[in-house]
């Protein structure tokens, strides 16, 4: 036995809940990831929305509530979209844009054209769904694959509600006595209760995909610094070795436990804080920068001559010494050590380089501090 498109809409407003239940669970999860809360709202909204519609019901009030519901969902669901992919969203247009949509489909209802209101509704919830697929096409880097195909969804989602709106408009049904009964209608419900599962299903892997890779970077990053952490810093090199002309830079700030002492430890992280974005600032695109821990860093510099790699050591130390850190209404200046190290052969280890750039560094803490040594003024 056939499903009629009355079933299908009630099965896919039932789906759509069931969708909303889940991304809530999702949510408990990890409530930084706010979007899932608009595509709670969205999907509850359509669900029960879809279901109404499912029936029809003649009182003009019911079809009222039944297409603000689900205009409200596609314009919640269109926002998520928005806040998924990262791309600002101006909260005050956007509500006046819902109002708008929502206007423009309840005022030809309430003066008894609800046909008209119903293909107005379907134009919009098309326009919706086709910037919801643009929205993700824009991200597809993230996740090539699935974006795409989440992308797909939404775009066949929206010519189905686009062949439903211009049916009625072709056929001049500008009132209804029930339930629009056409190709489009059918084809519509049918893609409805697919799309809401295929767009479930990607939406919540996606989801569950960033919130893994966001973990992995929290892991691996440290979180007062933003900078790679000692962990990540050493993992990175168990693959990708050191070769020769790579050079280690570990700095350390000079006398920071009396900063911590005198001013306190915010004090403290501020003085952290500014010499990781002084490392940054000086740091190429295929250096590495990391806080082992406490107030030691490490730049590693790749294919870079001994001058260039003293000169950055030197140039960081400099900016750094001579910047006046605001404590407390007070201005405090912080000096800084490094010693550099080369790896001279395919034999170097990171950790052996590392070694000798920390002998490096010893040497410069004792020899007077603020100032940068090499293993090769070391030896010397």
């Amino acid at each position: 036995m056939g499903f009629d498109p009355s079933t299908l809409f009630f099965a896919a407003g039932i789906s759509a809940v069931a969708l909303a239940l889940t991304m809530f669970g999702a949510w408990l999860q990890n409530r930084l990831d706010v979007f899932l809360i608009g595509w709670m709202l969205g999907m509850s909204s359509l669900g029960a929305g879809a279901v109404i519609y499912s029936a029809y019901p003649p009182q003009p009030v019911v079809i009222l509530i039944c297409l603000t519901l689900q205009t409200v969902g596609f314009v919640s669901v269109y926002l998520s979209a928005r806040l998924f992919t990262g791309t600002p969203v101006h909260w005050r247009i956007a509500i006046i844009l819902a109002l708008a949509a929502v206007a423009a489909v309840i005022v030809p209802i309430s003066s008894g054209r609800d046909g008209v209101g119903v293909a107005i509704f379907n134009v919009i919830a098309a326009v919706l769904l086709f910037l919801c697929a643009q929205e993700y096409w824009r991200a597809r880097e993230q996740s090539p694959l699935s974006i795409v195909a989440l992308s797909g969804l939404y775009a066949i989602a929206g010519v189905s509600f686009l062949a439903c709106g211009l049916v009625l408009i072709y056929e001049r049904q500008w009132q209804l006595v029930g339930r629009p009964a056409n190709w489009a209608e059918s084809f519509n419900a049918v893609v409805s209760i697919a799309g809401i599962t295929g767009i479930g299903a990607l939406s919540l892997g996606l989801n569950h995909s960033r919130m893994a890779s966001r973990l992995s970077k929290e892991a691996a990053t440290d979180a007062l610094t933003g900078l790679m952490n000692r962990r990540a810093l050493f993992s990175n090199f168990v693959a990708n070795r050191l070769r020769p002309g790579d050079a280690v830079i570990v700095f350390d700030l000079d006398r920071f436990k009396s900063i911590n002492d005198r001013y306190g430890h915010r004090a403290g992280d501020i003085t952290l804080h500014q010499f990781a974005e002084e490392l940054r600032s000086n740091a190429r695109p295929q250096d590495l920068v990391a806080r082992l821990g406490g107030e030691e860093f490490v730049l590693v510099m790749r294919q870079v001559s001994v001058a260039e790699a003293t000169a950055t050591a030197e140039r960081i130390r400099a900016a750094f010494s001579a910047t006046p850190l605001k404590v407390n209404d007070t201005a405090v200046l912080v000096t800084a050590s490094a010693g550099v190290a080369f790896a001279v052969s395919e034999d170097d280890d990171f950790e052996h380089v590392m070694h000798r750039a920390d002998l490096a560094l010893y040497r410069a803490k004792n020899s007077g501090r603020d100032r940068v040594l090499t293993e090769l003024q070391v030896v010397a």
